[in-house]
């Protein structure tokens, strides 16, 4: 699954990490243009702040996992 997403905050991104955190698969957060991090780290995920836009890539689906984060354009 790819979805776009919005972490804003730290508060948002500490969120995230500890949702994807359980995932049996990588989750990896991308900028769309070739740039990723592990959607797992903190750091990584931090680092997504600079970026425009921010899509999260997983072999499975977890939308049940980051529904508050996904934007509907």
């Amino acid at each position: 699954m790819k979805a776009k997403i919005r972490l804003d905050t730290l508060t948002d991104i500490k969120c995230f990490v500890e949702a994807v955190s359980s995932v049996a698969a990588d989750v990896h957060l991308s900028d769309g243009q070739g740039l990723k991090v592990s959607g797992k780290s903190l750091l990584g995920a931090a680092y997504t702040m600079e970026w425009h836009d921010v899509y999260v890539e997983c072999e499975f689906d977890i939308y049940s996992k980051i529904a508050k984060f996904v934007v509907n354009d």
